[in-house]
């Protein structure tokens, strides 16, 4: 069979003009040359017709004996075959391409991720996808005698650049509609495409979480044996933050390059190969404003979906430059298989345990990948159950505050309270916040019931104020993700006024992990508070991820030593002088302190010959409820003769 190639791509890789059997044909130099060309010339065509003659000249220098036609699909969802080749060949082609299409053989391109080979009698015929992140269009046809494998990609790397054009194109091609339509050609090509046409998010021009959701279900119903599903959820850490230190034109910037980044990621051998999929078998799609998703159909080794994770945390981990200046950033990841979820395995239950994993990652303190695991679905109703008892409790006004006295240590004097939270249920044992403040978290209750708790401690310092009580503080601890929440100041300061107590009652306490969640809201939220008057101390010092920089950083008020620090003190000398260090530098920066768990006599001598300002711990005081520590710390009141309070 006599092959008509170029001359120009008859050189040999070391030596044109050169080459014996075993020296391999260098095609690429020149291939080059015209993919250069087909750049600069494609964008200045002003119509189809030019567009697509330009492209049927390029595709002639690559290989002069072949035909090129176009086919396009209309909104009706027929085929316009588009004509780039000489009249007298024009006939030929219309048959060949109604017998593609009748045969499967345009469906089956599209199956294979945009281009596969047909033979028809002594013809070859190279299928190629027209398609752009928003459409796919059509298909592009060539047709010869013989169409050898080291010119497949180049031609189809025309076609691609051609696919940028056609947005702003239209008419000026000569074309012929084809008989039939979906009902004549029985819906296989057309079917197809409609099922696949690709609606594109407008800002980074991947698909968006309809077609991401779409694509998934179909490919569980595809149901290929010995294979399986798996989903990557990942979120870009903190971006926020460079849409208000930079602008969100260059936020919109970055997204774009984070997306480019990981979309060429993806692509690529290494990724086929390490899970055994093919490139069709892959939809990456913006799933949310700083959101990805990646759905992958017809695994082979799903087991080693967790390294593609890793693959794409080093490439985000390269930094990205906008303005001047490099910026570096992490993502979180979630993922789930098929083969891991027990039951049913639908595209939603594949979603919400990919979105679980993606939660423990960012809980767990994100820059970090987690795979799903099908035990989380036997904590699952558990988990469930508490969800809806919280649900319920809110409702029904089943939470209560118990109080745990705060004394200073020099003469015992009450100065405050903590405020802790308890949960009573039918049988009225109350529960402590340990059994469901985690759930609370991880279903974001936590915020409505933060905000319960913040109204009912000011009502409480309202209520005391007006019986006359002594005006001890309460203090109140804040959870990690209120602490992010940009309305958190707001909130406590609104509901502060509203019920008429001053600042310097209400105290907040965070830990050092709430504080890492999110450092820049955080720092927001309690500069914000601590301008307003109100007190800020650090909850569990010493346990968290930076000590010395939280109490560098932020506007605190004091520190709270965790009892890990206290329970031995008595027989640990380490611990000893762990203790009294901090104790003395919290003096030298003017910070009082609170030491948590003093359970015995031992330990609150110690602290007190120490200098510890104040403590708290069953040996001063247990938590009890409103109505027993009024009983036991304040003296009856004229007010109160005759009150059932």
């Amino acid at each position: 069979m006599n092959l008509a190639l170029h001359p120009r791509l008859l050189s040999p890789a070391d030596s044109p003009g050169e080459h014996s059997q075993s020296t391999p044909i260098n095609v690429y130099p020149f291939a080059f040359d015209i993919l250069r060309e087909a750049i600069g010339r494609f964008p200045a065509c002003r119509t189809l017709g030019e567009l697509f003659s330009a492209l049927s000249h390029c595709a002639r220098l690559l290989l002069p004996s072949a035909q090129t036609a176009i086919l396009l699909r209309q909104p009706d969802a027929c085929f316009e075959l588009v004509f780039s080749a000489p009249i007298s060949a024009r006939g030929h082609l219309r048959n060949l391409s109604e017998r593609l299409i009748d045969s499967g053989g345009f469906a089956q391109a599209v199956r294979q991720g945009g281009h596969c080979i047909e033979a028809l009698e002594d013809e070859a015929c190279l299928l190629h996808t027209i398609a752009t992140p928003r459409h796919i269009y059509g298909m592009a046809i060539w047709v010869a005698k013989d169409i050898p494998a080291l010119l497949r990609q180049p031609l189809g790397a025309l076609v691609d650049i051609a696919a940028l054009s056609l947005d702003r194109l239209q008419g000026g091609a000569e074309s012929f509609l084809l008989s039939g339509g979906p009902e004549t050609h029985n819906g296989g090509a057309c079917t197809l495409l409609d099922d696949i046409a690709i609606p594109a998010d407008q800002l980074t021009g991947l698909a968006h979480r309809t077609h991401f959701i779409q694509f998934l279900q179909k490919v569980l119903l595809d149901g290929t044996p010995n294979t399986a599903v798996g989903i990557i959820l990942l979120d870009v850490d903190g971006f926020h933050r460079v849409n208000r230190e930079f602008g969100c034109e260059t936020g919109d910037r970055l997204l774009r390059d984070v997306a480019l980044r990981l979309d060429t990621a993806l692509r690529s051998q290494f990724v086929y190969d390490t899970i055994g999929a093919a490139e069709c078998d892959l939809c990456f799609a913006r799933t949310g404003a700083d959101e990805f998703g990646l759905a992958v159909a017809r695994m082979r080794h799903p087991q080693r979906l967790a390294e593609i994770a890793t693959h794409l945390h080093s490439h985000v981990s390269e930094g990205f430059v906008q303005q001047d200046t490099k910026l570096y950033l992490s993502i979180s990841i979630g993922l789930a298989t098929s083969h891991a979820i027990s039951g049913a395995v639908s595209a939603q239950s594949l979603l919400r345990s990919a979105d679980s994993a993606l939660k423990r990652a960012k809980l767990g303190g994100r820059n970090q990948h987690v795979v799903y695991e099908s035990i989380w679905d036997e904590a699952g109703s558990p988990h469930l159950r508490t969800e809806s008892l919280l649900q319920e409790a809110l409702r029904k006004d089943q939470f209560a505050l118990y109080l745990q006295p705060l004394f200073r240590l020099d003469d015992m004097a009450l100065v405050g309270a903590e405020v802790l939270l308890r949960l009573r249920i039918s049988d009225g044992i109350p529960l402590p916040p340990s059994s469901f403040i985690p759930v609370a978290e991880s279903t974001g209750q936590i915020v409505e019931i933060g905000e319960w708790v913040l109204r009912r401690a000011c009502h409480q310092i309202r209520d005391w104020n007006l019986r006359g009580f002594p005006p001890i503080a309460l203090s109140i601890n804040v959870s990690a993700i209120e602490l992010s929440r940009t309305d958190l100041s707001t909130r406590i300061r609104h509901i502060a006024e509203q019920e008429g107590v001053p600042p310097e009652r209400l105290h907040i306490e965070i830990t050092e992990t709430a504080i890492a969640r999110n450092e820049e809201q955080a720092l927001i939220n309690l500069e914000a508070l601590r301008a307003a008057g109100f007190e800020i101390w650090i909850d569990d010092f010493g346990t968290g991820y930076s000590s010395l920089k939280s109490i560098k950083h932020f506007p605190i008020s004091g520190l709270k030593l965790d009892r890990e620090f206290v329970h031995d003190l008595a027989q640990n000398p380490a611990t000893q002088v762990i203790a009294s260090s901090i104790l003395s530098m919290a003096r030298n920066l003017g910070y009082p302190v609170v030491a948590e768990g003093i359970e015995n006599a031992d330990q609150f001598e110690f602290l007190r010959q120490q200098g510890c300002d104040r403590g708290q711990g069953f040996h001063l005081g247990r938590p009890v409820c409103i109505q027993v520590f009024e009983n036991r710390f304040f003296p009856a009141r004229p007010q109160d003769e005759g009150s059932e309070n």
